[in-house]
C-alpha cells in the first residue's frame, strides 16, 4: 500500500530583534550541526555590539544587585587635547554565564536578553551615558575557551622600549651615507601581522645580533592567561619576553615555545606552534622576515606586533562568528602603536596591518558589521594619529562557483532557479547569501528551497508589506525553516542592513553531521528559487549570491566541503581542456564579483596574485593572473569591489606558491594563494615609510597609500587590469627553482 505523500509545511518565525540572522541559526536550529569544539558548554562567548545612541539618559543598574558579566578586550582610546575623545560605534566584548546555568542551551531570545543586561555597562565605561536599545544591534560569536579567559578587564603592559635601538639605527645611516653618498634618515615604523601560527621568537625576526628581537608586542588569543592580564584573554609578550626567553633557551625553540606557554592547547585542536609550517609564519616572514642566508640585513626600524587568531577561527572558514576577535586585534594593534610611538617618540607613527585573511559573504560595499568597525578605526587612527595602510588578499574562489548574478533579464518570467550543489559526507554547515540592490524594496519577491527531487521544501517572502509600519530596525527580519524528511535542517531568513539594504541568508545543515541523532540534510542539487507577483519591482540590477567559504584548512579535521552552484550554462574549460577564466554571460555564475567580503572596506590596498610566465627570470611583462585569484566588477554594481595591485603568489605554473620561513628558524615552507601576495606588498609599504616625506605619505593617503608602492609596472594588458589593477609589485626575494629542496 502506497503511503500518502506528506504534505509540505511553512512555518516561518520572527527573528528575534537586536540579533542578527546568523545568530538566530546558531542559537537555534542550527546548533546542533556546530563543530565539536563549538558545542561543549561555553561560559564566555565573544560579542560585537553595534551601539545606537539615544536623547534619553540610560538607566544605570543598582549596585549589588547584579554580578558583572561583561568585559571589554584592550580598547584605542586615542587622546588629544585639540579633538574629542574617539567613541567607536562597534564595541567588541565578552559576556559571560553563571555556572549555575553552564549547561542550559541559551534561546535566541534568552541570549538577547543577556546581551541587553550587559548593554548598560558597556555603554558607561565607553563614555556613552545614552543607549537606545532597541536600535542597537549584536553579533554573537564563538567562545572563549575558559583557560585562556581572565575576569579582569586589562591593564597596563609591562614594556619598556630599547634604548639601544636608536642608536643601531643612526649607524646603519651613517654605513648607508658612506656607501651611497646619499644621507636619509630612517623613522621607525610599525609592521603589525594578523594570521595564526606566529612564531614570535622565529630568527628571522631577530636583530642583527640575534638575541634581541624586533618584536615588540605579540597577542596570542587563544594561549592560556598568564598572572599578568594585560589582555583579557590569551597572552601578551612584550619585547622584554621574548628576549629573556631567547637568553634562556638560545636555539631550542622547541623548549622556548613550551616554556613560554605558546604551545598548550586550550582548544582541543593541537596548537599550531607545535607544527613545521603554518600560514601565519609563512606570511610573516614574506612580510617582516629577514634571513641571513637570504643575504639580508635586518631593518631594525620596523618593529612588529603580531596577533594570533584562535585556531577556531582557522577552523571554522565561513567567517561566521569571527567578529569580536578580529576587531580586537585592530583594537590591540592601534592601542600598542601607540605605545611603541611614545615610546620611542615617533610622531606622527607610521602603521603598516598585513591581515592576509577572508570570507566571501557580506553585502561587498563595507557598510556591514566588522567591515564598518574596521573602517571607521582605520579612518580614525589616519586623523588622529598618523599614516595607517591596510593591505588584506583578494581571495582564492574565482574559479570555484562561489559566486552568482542574477539580473532583471533572468526574471522575465517572474521566476528564476539557482541550482546550489551540496555535498556528500560534509560535516559542516552552508551558507548562501542573496543581497538584493541598496536601496530596492523587494516587496512582492519570494525565495523558495527544493530538494534534489524537486519538492518545495521552505519558503519566505522577502518583505511583508504590513511590517513596513514597523519601529523597531529589524523587526522586519524573518526566518523559514527548511525541512526534509519532514525534520528541521535549514533555515531561510531575512534581514535588512541600514535601512535600505536586503538580505537573504539560506542555512543548511551539513549531509553528515558529527552527531549520529540528528539528520543531515539531502546532499545533491538543490535549488534556490526566486519568484515575484504582479506587484514587484523590476530589478534596477542585479541580485548578488556569494556562497560561504566552507573547507578545511590546515588538516585541523573539520570534514568540510565546499559548496557551489552547478550552473549547467557556466563554461569552465576551453577548447584545449584548461580552465576557463572568462565569465559566460548567460550563466548565473560569474567568476568576476567573487572578490572577499572583507576586502571592500574602501581604506584598504586589495591585493591580487599572478604568476610569472616563464619562470622567476622573467619580466613583468610575461606575467600572468594566478587562476584562483578572484576579482571585483567593473560594471558599477560593486563600486567597492576592486583590486588595486598584484603580487607573486605562483613562481611559475609548474611551481606554485611561494618559498618562505616555517615555524622553526632554519625551516622552509611553500604556500600558495593570494594570502602570500598580501604581504610583499605589506613589506614594501613599510619599507617605502621608514624613509619616505610627510608630503608624499600625506598625497598618496586618498588612495590608501598605493602610489607609495615602488619598483612597480603598469600592468601591461587592459584586459588584465581587471584581474590584477593598476599596479605589479615584484617580491622582494624567491628562490631559483634548482635551489629549492
Amino acid at each position: 500500500m502506497n503511503q500518502p505523500a506528506r504534505r509540505h509545511r511553512n512555518i516561518v518565525n520572527p527573528v528575534q530583534p537586536g540579533l542578527g540572522v546568523y545568530e538566530f541559526w546558531n542559537f537555534g536550529t542550527g546548533r546542533r550541526y556546530a563543530l565539536p569544539e563549538q558545542r561543549c558548554p561555553a561560559k564566555y562567548l565573544t560579542a560585537l555590539a553595534e551601539l545606537r545612541r539615544s536623547d534619553k539618559p540610560t538607566r544605570q543598574q543598582v549596585a549589588g544587585k547584579t554580578t558583572r558579566k561583561i568585559w571589554l578586550p584592550t580598547l584605542w582610546q586615542p587622546r588629544s587635547s585639540t579633538t574629542a575623545s574617539f567613541v567607536p560605534r562597534f564595541i567588541p566584548f565578552v559576556i559571560g554565564k553563571p555556572e549555575r546555568d553552564l549547561n542550559v542551551q541559551d534561546s535566541p531570545s534568552k541570549l538577547h536578553n543577556r546581551l541587553l543586561r550587559g548593554l548598560t555597562q558597556i555603554g558607561h565605561r565607553c563614555g556613552i551615558e545614552a543607549i537606545d536599545k532597541r536600535a542597537s544591534r549584536f553579533r554573537v560569536g564563538l567562545p572563549v575557551q575558559q583557560a585562556a579567559m581572565r575576569e579582569i578587564e586589562p591593564t597596563e603592559p609591562r614594556w619598556h622600549h630599547d634604548p639601544q635601538l636608536l642608536g643601531r639605527i643612526r649607524q646603519r645611516e651613517t654605513a648607508e651615507e658612506r656607501l651611497t653618498g646619499v644621507a636619509r634618515k630612517r623613522r621607525i615604523t610599525i609592521l603589525a601581522v594578523i594570521d595564526d601560527g606566529l612564531p614570535f621568537a622565529h630568527r628571522n625576526f631577530r636583530s642583527s645580533d640575534g638575541r634581541s628581537t624586533r618584536v615588540e608586542f605579540c597577542w596570542l588569543q587563544s594561549a592560556k592567561a598568564d598572572r599578568r592580564h594585560s589582555v583579557l584573554f590569551g597572552r601578551e609578550y612584550t619585547r622584554g619576553d621574548i628576549e629573556d626567553l631567547i637568553a634562556s633557551h638560545g636555539d631550542d625553540e622547541d623548549a622556548l615555545y613550551h616554556a613560554a606557554g605558546a604551545i598548550e592547547d586550550t582548544e582541543g585542536l593541537a596548537s599550531m606552534l607545535a607544527r613545521h609550517s603554518t600560514h601565519g609564519a609563512h606570511v610573516m616572514d614574506l612580510a617582516s622576515g629577514y634571513a641571513r642566508e637570504r643575504d639580508e640585513t635586518p631593518a631594525e626600524e620596523i618593529r612588529i606586533i603580531a596577533v594570533q587568531l584562535p585556531n577556531l577561527l582557522t577552523m571554522d572558514t565561513s567567517g561566521v562568528g569571527k567578529d569580536m576577535y578580529l576587531l580586537s586585534a585592530f583594537h590591540y594593534i592601534f592601542d600598542r602603536a601607540d605605545r611603541i610611538a611614545q615610546g620611542y617618540e615617533i610622531d606622527p607613527p607610521r602603521l603598516v596591518v598585513n591581515f592576509s585573511y577572508g570570507y566571501f559573504g557580506g553585502a561587498h560595499d563595507g557598510q556591514v558589521d566588522v567591515e564598518a568597525a574596521i573602517r571607521q578605526l582605520v579612518e580614525q587612527r589616519r586623523a588622529l594619529r598618523g599614516p595607517t595602510a591596510l593591505v588584506i588578499p583578494a581571495g582564492n574562489s574565482f574559479l570555484d562557483r562561489m559566486h552568482a548574478r542574477i539580473p532583471e533579464q533572468k526574471l522575465t518570467g517572474n521566476e528564476t532557479q539557482l541550482p546550489w550543489r551540496l555535498q556528500p559526507a560534509d560535516r559542516t554547515p552552508n551558507f548562501v547569501e542573496l543581497w538584493f540592490p541598496e536601496g530596492f524594496d523587494p516587496a512582492g519577491y519570494t525565495v523558495e528551497m527544493r530538494d534534489p527531487l524537486g519538492k518545495p521544501r521552505g519558503h519566505l517572502a522577502v518583505v511583508e508589506r504590513a511590517s513596513k509600519r514597523a519601529k523597531r530596525p529589524n523587526a522586519r527580519d524573518r526566518a523559514a525553516i527548511v525541512f526534509d524528511d519532514n525534520r528541521p535542517v535549514g533555515q531561510i531568513s531575512v534581514d535588512c542592513h541600514g535601512q535600505n539594504r536586503w538580505r537573504v541568508l539560506i542555512a543548511t545543515a551539513p549531509s553528515e553531521p558529527w552527531d549520529d541523532d540528528h539528520l543531515g540534510i539531502t546532499p545533491g542539487v538543490w535549488t534556490i528559487v526566486i519568484m515575484r507577483d504582479a506587484t514587484a519591482k523590476p530589478l534596477p540590477q542585479a541580485i548578488h549570491c556569494w556562497i560561504q567559504r566552507d573547507t578545511d584548512p590546515d588538516n585541523l579535521r573539520s570534514g568540510a566541503r565546499q559548496s557551489y552552484f552547478d550552473d549547467p550554462s557556466d563554461v569552465r574549460f576551453n577548447d584545449d581542456g584548461s580552465w576557463r577564466e572568462e565569465d559566460t554571460p548567460e550563466a548565473f555564475v560569474q567568476r568576476f564579483g567573487s572578490l572577499n567580503g572583507l576586502a571592500t572596506i574602501g581604506v584598504s590596498i586589495t591585493v591580487a596574485g599572478f604568476r610569472l610566465g616563464a619562470g622567476l627570470g622573467s619580466t613583468l611583462q610575461e606575467i600572468r593572473p594566478a587562476r584562483y585569484s578572484c576579482a571585483g566588477l567593473n560594471n558599477g554594481e560593486l563600486p567597492e569591489a576592486r583590486i588595486d595591485c598584484a603580487s607573486l603568489s605562483d613562481r611559475a605554473l609548474p611551481l606554485p606558491g611561494t618559498v618562505a620561513a616555517g615555524v622553526r628558524s632554519g625551516s622552509r615552507s611553500v604556500l600558495q594563494g593570494t594570502s602570500v601576495a598580501a604581504p610583499f606588498v605589506a613589506r614594501q609599504l613599510a619599507t617605502t615609510f621608514v624613509t619616505a616625506s610627510d608630503t608624499d605619505v600625506q598625497g598618496a593617503e586618498p588612495r590608501n597609500y598605493l602610489p607609495l608602492l615602488w619598483s612597480t609596472s603598469p600592468s601591461p594588458d587592459p584586459n588584465l587590469r581587471e584581474r590584477l589593477g593598476d599596479l605589479l609589485v615584484r617580491p622582494h626575494w624567491q628562490p631559483e627553482p634548482q635551489a629549492i629542496p
